[in-house]
């Protein structure tokens, strides 16, 4: 197919807003690691001295916006001051309400309350379809974000009608119905390193060469395939005016591995020393008073001999820390030079209950569920683990004991296993014993 010739909008008089979130506070949101990635090098492709469209200051960057008025203001401001260009670009959980219209999640979206917590994805339209720029761009990379496309295309649709005046272009990850896809260890979420490849062209591609790049790549891929809403020949236009070679970047982790380490505490020489000499000052007062230096001296030696080894230990396990390690090969547990291990080969899937088994004070515990064929992997905690009901789950051990974050942590488990994580509502929803 033989490619139209590009149009190159005016940097001077353009404007774009991305917008990506890839932390969130919500447990069942979990963490996009590629978001970050996805933004700079976005970024750095359409401000690039050499071959981008615009200028630095003109491509405003919201890095996990935690309410509506930040997201709010830069469309607004944006929108006003954009005469040939405005290109927004989201990339995060896109979410339905209970009416199947689309939300953008923010990093303090409750999707229990999507309609009060996210951004309607329709409202970002608005600010699309009240923009004085020429031409107009919303790229979705998102869950769901066809249906930004399918809304847009009914008949008689109050907001296909303002957005068709000039020319528009939506450009989604996924279709109405499908999720989009963010691979384990990857830099970019797989639309939007489609994206860029295709931006770093020998050639400049109009958007509807972008797309059909898009396509190719996620298809051969296995995945949703891309949507695209052209109007007034606006795919025409081109995001670049030559290649850009996206920046490579850090890795994700450069150690393969993410470890979580309990807090650490205060120095414990300084803080033991003065609670034994405390404890002993009172014995000796008691003993004084009820017994006599004699009896204080004898019972004193024996209080000594006692609380100094106990006090001794108590020092040496506050410089053990433990830790827990999720890397390639599975979970693995540290603590000085006892360590546990299950692989990921063995486990059917995590999760985290919020109480464990049997118990009412445990709480926040991650909880793995072997494949029935696995062996149970030695090393982990034994009076912990008698709770459960049968052999084919294992206790890892409480959340707060290695100082982790329960968001993060999905996220590191997502990383290395892909979608074997569990929900406490979704492990008691498989085995009630659980309870």
């Amino acid at each position: 197919m033989r490619q139209s010739a590009p149009r190159f909008p005016d940097g001077a008089t353009s404007q774009a807003v991305l917008i990506g979130c890839g932390d969130y506070t919500d447990i069942d949101l979990p963490a996009i690691p590629a978001v970050g990635a996805n933004l700079a090098d976005l970024r750095a492709a359409l401000t690039d001295q050499t071959h981008g469209i615009l200028p630095p200051e003109h491509c405003r960057v919201l890095a996990d916006p935690a309410d509506h008025r930040s997201v709010g203001a830069a469309l607004a401001q944006a929108a006003r001051e954009a005469e040939d260009l405005l290109l927004v670009y989201y990339a995060g959980h896109g979410l339905l309400d209970e009416g199947g219209l689309l939300h953008l999640a923010l990093s303090s979206t409750d999707p229990g309350h999507v309609d009060f917590t996210g951004v309607p994805a329709d409202l970002v339209k608005r600010y699309l379809g009240r923009a004085r720029a020429r031409l107009r761009v919303l790229v979705l990379d998102c869950c769901f974000s066809g249906r930004a496309v399918a809304a847009m295309t009914e008949s008689g649709s109050l907001l296909s009608a303002q957005l068709d005046v000039g020319g528009t272009y939506t450009l989604t990850s996924t279709t109405a119905t499908a999720p989009s896809h963010a691979p384990p260890g990857q830099r970019h979420t797989a639309f939007t390193a489609a994206l860029l490849d295709a931006l770093s062209h020998p050639e400049p591609l109009t958007l509807d060469a972008v797309h059909r790049h898009i396509d190719s790549v996620l298809q051969g891929r296995g995945l949703p395939r891309p949507q695209r809403r052209s109007v007034n020949a606006a795919g025409e236009i081109a995001l670049v005016r030559g290649p850009v070679r996206p920046h490579a970047g850090p890795p994700t982790d450069g150690e393969g591995e993410i470890r979580f380490r309990e807090p650490s505490s205060d120095p414990p020489t300084r803080r033991d020393t003065i609670k034994a000499v405390l404890l002993l000052t009172v014995i000796a007062a008691v003993m004084t008073l009820f017994g006599g230096w004699r009896v204080t001296l004898i019972w004193g030696g024996v209080a000594a001999l006692i609380l100094g080894p106990i006090l001794l230990v108590n020092v040496r396990r506050r410089d053990v820390h433990y830790d827990l390690v999720v890397d390639g090969d599975g979970l693995r547990t540290e603590h000085g030079t006892r360590t546990a291990h299950v692989p990921w080969t063995d486990i059917e899937c995590v999760g985290v209950l919020r109480r464990a088994p049997g118990t009412v004070l445990i709480a926040n515990v991650l909880i793995v569920r072997l494949k029935a064929d696995a062996p149970w992997p030695p090393g982990f905690h034994k009076r912990l683990n008698q709770r459960l009901p049968d052999r084919h789950y294992v206790i890892v051990g409480r959340l707060g004991t290695y100082g982790a974050d329960p968001v993060r942590l999905r996220s590191a488990i997502e990383r290395f296993a892909g979608g074997i994580y569990r929900t406490d509502q979704q492990l008691l929803e498989m085995d009630p014993r659980l309870r």
